[in-house]
C-alpha cells in the first residue's frame, strides 16, 4: 500500500515542454477528439477579411448581418433554432480571416448542420434587419465619440494603419448610414459563396458526424482561391490630438507597428513588454498608478495582427495630469534601457508570463487554437514546446537590448 504524505508538497519546476496532441486530418477536416464532454466546435475558416470589403461599412457590418435572415427563417427563428439544439453560432472577421464557429452538444451535432448551412450559405440580409442594425449603429456611435477612449483608439488606427486603407478606418455616421442591402450581396456572392474554407472539428463528435459533415458543408466550398488584399504600408510616426472639451478625461494610446509572433525578437519582447507594462505588477502599474497616483489604470501588449503586430501603452487619466503621466513614461523607457532588470523581478515576470501559457492549455479547444495559430501564422512547429526554454533565456542585458531596439518611433494619440 502507498501512503500519501499530504504534509508534503509536490516538487516544484517552472519548466515545461508543451507538446501538443498531432491533428487527425481527413478529407479537408482537421480534427481533435475527446471524448471528456458531450461537446464539440465547429469552425469554418474563410480567407477573406474586412481588407476584402469594398468599403469599412460593408466589413464591419457583414458577419452580424449574416445570421439576421434567409429565405425561409427570419433573424428570431434562425436563433431560437440553435438555441433549441444546444448550440451557438458566432461569425468573427479580421483584416484576413472570417471565422463561422459552432458550438453544441455533440448528440446533436448532426442536427445543427442543415441549420448552419442554410444560414452562412443563403442569407437574403433582409432591410428591415439592416435598417435595425443601421439605427443601432448610429445612436451607438452619439454615445461612443463622446467618449476619450473610443475616440482615442479610433484614432490610433488611423495613425498607424493610414486613413486609406480599411484597416485604419472606423465606421463613422456617413458610412452607417451608407450601409446598403446590394453590396452585402455581391459581397457574399465573391466571398462565402464563392471561397475554399478550412474545417477544424474538436470536442466529442463520431465518423457519422464526420461523414454529415462532408454531406452539408462540401457542396458550398468553392474552387479558386481568395484574391490576397493588400496590407497596409507602414506609416510615419506622427501625433494625434482629438479634443474633446467637455470631457474631463484624456485617453492616451503611444505605439508603433511591430512584428508577429514568428519574428525572433518575439520572446525576449514578450518578457520586455511584461516588465515594462504587460501585467498588473508591471512598472508602469506599481509606478505611474499606484505610486505616482497620475492614472486610472495603464497597460502596454503586443498583439499579433497578420503579417506584423501592433505595440500600444494605454492609459487613462484626468486631464490635468496627462503631461505628467507623459514623462513619466518616458522615463520607466529610460530606465528600463539603461538599467539591467533584477533577477528578483525577472523570474516573477518570467514565471508569471509562463502560468498564463499553461493555463492556455486545458481544454482541447486551447490546443486547436494553437495548432491554428502555427498553421495560420506561419510559427515553427515547436514554437510551444521550446515556449519555456525561450522565455528562460531572456537576460536583463536582452532586456535592455529590446527596449533601446524598438522603444522608438512611437506615434501619440490624445483624445479628451
Amino acid at each position: 500500500m502507498t501512503m500519501t504524505f499530504r504534509t508534503t508538497p509536490p516538487p516544484f519546476t517552472t519548466d515545461f515542454r508543451i507538446v501538443l496532441e498531432p491533428l487527425t486530418r481527413a478529407d479537408g477536416v482537421a480534427m481533435l477528439y475527446s471524448d471528456k464532454l458531450e461537446v464539440f466546435r465547429l469552425e469554418l475558416i474563410f480567407p477573406f477579411g474586412i481588407l476584402h470589403a469594398p468599403d469599412i461599412q460593408t466589413g464591419h457590418f457583414f458577419p452580424r448581418l449574416i445570421t439576421l435572415g434567409t429565405a425561409g427563417k427570419t433573424a428570431a427563428e434562425i436563433t431560437e433554432g440553435f438555441e433549441r439544439l444546444g448550440g451557438f453560432l458566432d461569425i468573427s472577421a479580421g483584416l484576413h480571416r472570417t471565422t463561422v464557429t459552432l458550438h453544441g452538444l455533440s448528440r446533436y451535432f448532426q442536427a445543427c448542420l442543415p441549420l448552419l448551412s442554410e444560414v452562412i450559405f443563403h442569407p437574403v440580409f433582409p432591410e428591415t434587419e439592416i435598417e435595425i442594425q443601421r439605427t443601432q449603429a448610429l445612436q451607438a456611435h452619439q454615445v461612443d465619440r463622446l467618449k476619450p477612449t473610443f475616440m482615442a483608439n479610433r484614432a490610433f488606427k488611423e495613425v498607424i494603419y493610414g486613413h486609406n486603407s480599411l484597416a485604419g478606418q472606423t465606421p463613422d455616421a456617413d458610412r452607417i448610414g451608407q450601409l446598403n442591402r446590394g453590396a452585402l450581396q455581391k459581397f457574399h456572392a465573391e466571398t462565402l459563396g464563392n471561397s475554399p474554407f478550412d474545417l477544424y472539428l474538436c470536442g466529442h463528435f463520431s465518423d457519422a458526424d464526420v461523414t454529415a459533415l462532408h454531406r452539408y458543408l462540401d457542396p458550398y466550398r468553392g474552387k479558386g482561391p481568395q484574391a490576397p488584399a493588400d496590407f497596409p504600408a507602414l506609416q510615419p510616426a506622427r501625433d494625434m490630438h482629438v479634443e474633446m472639451a467637455d470631457s474631463i478625461q484624456s485617453s492616451l494610446v503611444i505605439g508603433r507597428r511591430l512584428f508577429n509572433r514568428a519574428h525572433p525578437d518575439f520572446f525576449p519582447f514578450l518578457v520586455t513588454n511584461t516588465v515594462f507594462g504587460g501585467y498588473f505588477g508591471s512598472r508602469l502599474m506599481k509606478n505611474i498608478r499606484e505610486e505616482k497616483g497620475l492614472t486610472y489604470g495603464i497597460s502596454s501588449s503586443l498583439v499579433s495582427n497578420g503579417p506584423d503586430g501592433v505595440f500600444s501603452i494605454r492609459a487613462e487619466l484626468n486631464k490635468e495630469k496627462l503631461g505628467e503621466a507623459l514623462e513619466a513614461i518616458e522615463a520607466e523607457k529610460e530606465t528600463l534601457r539603461t538599467t539591467p532588470v533584477e533577477e528578483r523581478e525577472l523570474t516573477t515576470v518570467k514565471n508569471y508570463i509562463k502560468g498564463n501559457i499553461l493555463s492556455g492549455t486545458n481544454t482541447i479547444f486551447d490546443i486547436m487554437d494553437k495548432h491554428k495559430a502555427i498553421f495560420y501564422e506561419s510559427l515553427p512547429l515547436d514554437f510551444y514546446e521550446n515556449m519555456s526554454m525561450n522565455i528562460d533565456r531572456v537576460t536583463p542585458e536582452k532586456v535592455m537590448a529590446m527596449t533601446d531596439a524598438w522603444f522608438r518611433d512611437f506615434s501619440t494619440v490624445i483624445a479628451g
